[in-house]
């Protein structure tokens, strides 16, 4: 997997980065104007890894109403946080002005992912989708490693990765199109830590950018997801990849949809439904007679990562399964109703598919999940599988989001 915010776990990272130049949002998009190419390949060749299973889509930043903007490639997906985030050494050329805070102060942001830790700026910028055309004005996002804020707050994920280049973090960027409106859940103002770091976000005020405090930051402060800010299709998103074989492939192409329930092409149709817990977002997985209660879909996972003592863990390829053969598992899936829904999938020895480092897509691909009660079905489980991703407060086809469907 990725990172994952509010409905967060684990994830080894495998992704890149590229930047590039662009017009501006009057651009006339292609028809249909709600559907994005995604790419699941090896990722930029800034990383110093190969990506795995991570989807990427390029997006078009812009300084707020003018027509002065870059594209910037391998922005990955993640079903599993909120809000647009690009690496500043992507690069990240394009001078977007600074959000403020309420005394008129620069704001900064740290978030923990599964897998890391990363710092930077908040700004503001319109932003385009450049296949599908939908775009967004004054959506605040972060800038991961600004170097204008060089000093990383000490409440910042202490003792984990730090993750502020694209080097560490494997994407040039990461687009958050999870089932929430704002990256502290919607539950209101994301707080200032009490003790510790017991939230996955903390905001900050910055008088100066080696002076930046712990603070407060409203609901219209923090990192949207920027679906909601679509003029249409902006109750949530379909990922719809095809399937991929037992031995992986080399690159993948599929799409991402906005809007279930818009339009023709992304009717919610006989898949069922899932409603996710509206304050965290899970589900329940029952897997092998147990039930975890912190289960989730999540395209930012390059793997589905569960707890299963009978699959032989890798010795080299940490965090993952290596089976001396091919294992076909079954799980149950279950959201605040009673429907339930099978959920099909298999576990490959990952050391062994790993030995074909041209492939960057694997349908097989497990590992072990830190969370004692957690059960992620990650990319792997998207191939072959239209995925919904309903926003909270929305209904479809008098269904309330958050839900997942498939």
């Amino acid at each position: 997997m990725r990172k994952s915010v509010a409905l967060a776990l684990i994830q080894l990272g495998f992704l890149a980065a590229c930047g590039g130049g662009g017009g501006g949002l009057t651009t006339p998009p292609p028809t249909p104007n709600n559907v994005e190419t995604v790419t699941v390949d090896a990722g930029p060749p800034a990383a110093t890894f190969t990506a795995v299973n991570t989807p990427f889509i390029s997006v078009k930043v812009c300084v707020p109403g003018t027509m002065t903007c870059q594209t910037i490639d391998h922005i990955e997906i993640d079903t599993g946080s909120i809000g647009l985030r690009i690496l500043a050494d992507a690069p990240l050329t394009v001078a977007l002005p600074a959000a403020m805070d309420t005394g008129g102060h620069p704001m900064a942001e740290c978030l923990e992912f599964a897998d890391g830790t990363s710092f930077g700026s908040v700004a503001v910028a319109d932003i385009q989708l450049p296949v599908s055309g939908e775009t967004a004005t004054g959506v605040n996002v972060q800038i991961i490693g600004d170097t204008t804020y060089p000093t990383i707050p000490p409440d910042c994920g202490p003792g984990t990765t730090t993750e502020n280049t694209v080097a560490a973090f494997g994407a040039n960027g990461i687009l958050g199109v999870g089932p929430f409106i704002d990256d502290c859940n919607s539950a209101g103002n994301c707080p200032i830590p009490t003790s510790g770091h017991p939230q996955f976000a903390i905001y900050y005020s910055c008088p100066t950018p080696s002076t930046c405090a712990d603070a407060t930051a409203s609901v219209m402060q923090q990192l949207p997801n920027p679906v909601i800010l679509f003029g249409t299709d902006n109750n949530g998103v379909i990922i719809d990849l095809p399937a991929v074989g037992s031995a992986g492939t080399t690159t993948v192409s599929g799409s991402l949809v906005f809007g279930i329930g818009t339009r023709t092409n992304n009717a919610l149709g006989t898949a069922t439904v899932l409603p996710e817990d509206p304050t965290t977002g899970f589900i329940t997985g029952t897997y092998k007679g147990i039930a975890y209660a912190d289960g989730y879909l999540d395209s930012g996972s390059n793997g589905n990562f569960f707890t299963d003592s009978s699959l032989v863990p890798c010795t080299t390829a940490t965090g993952f399964y290596c089976p001396a053969s091919t294992m076909s598992e079954t799980a149950t899936l279950q959201g605040t109703t009673a429907t339930m829904l099978a959920a099909a999938f298999s576990v490959a020895n990952a050391e062994t598919l790993f030995s074909n480092t041209s492939y960057a897509a694997f349908s097989n691909l497990g590992g072990t999940n830190p969370d004692a009660m957690g059960f992620d079905l990650g990319l792997p489980f998207f191939y072959g599988h239209k995925v919904f991703i309903a926003i909270e407060g929305n209904s479809v086809s008098g269904n309330m989001g958050p839900f997942f469907a498939y």
